[in-house]
């Protein structure tokens, strides 16, 4: 079965060369994958979470996939990878814990051709730590 994330990395690449588009079948996700939770409320979380994420796509508004009291799940289209030329899909869950600590997931993905360039994994890494506070480069 074919992930939501593979349209939208099909269509970026095939933005980027004509033929990406279909050579996206035939390429495999690099998927990274993190449950943590941030010691804030939920809708600090989820405030922290949408800025985070408007960040690291250049401006462009995260689209809400769910939203309801108790949880929220936020989608954007970025780039990673050497050069920041591989396009990946980062998807974060918020859900509403008790007190002051919310869970999160994080789910990152990037097709990956013979290069090996783990820009799924490491776009999950990077943004778990920006919104940990404890990105080196922040």
């Amino acid at each position: 079965m074919r992930q939501p994330e593979d349209r939208l990395l099909a269509e970026a690449l095939g933005s980027i060369n004509p033929g990406g588009k279909f050579a996206a079948r035939f390429l495999r996700n690099d998927v990274g994958e993190f449950d943590r939770e941030l010691p804030l409320d939920f809708d600090t979380a989820l405030e922290r979470v949408r800025a985070l994420l408007f960040g690291v796509s250049h401006g462009v508004h995260p689209v809400v996939l769910e939203s309801t009291t108790d949880r929220a799940t936020l989608r954007v289209l970025t780039s990673g990878g050497a050069l920041a030329m591989n396009p990946v899909v980062i998807t974060v869950d918020v859900t509403r814990g008790s007190g002051w600590a919310t869970p999160i997931h994080v789910r990152a993905v990037a097709k990956e051709g013979l290069i090996k360039q783990r820009a799924g994994r490491k776009t999950a890494e990077r943004v778990l730590a920006l919104l940990e506070g404890t990105d080196p480069g922040s």
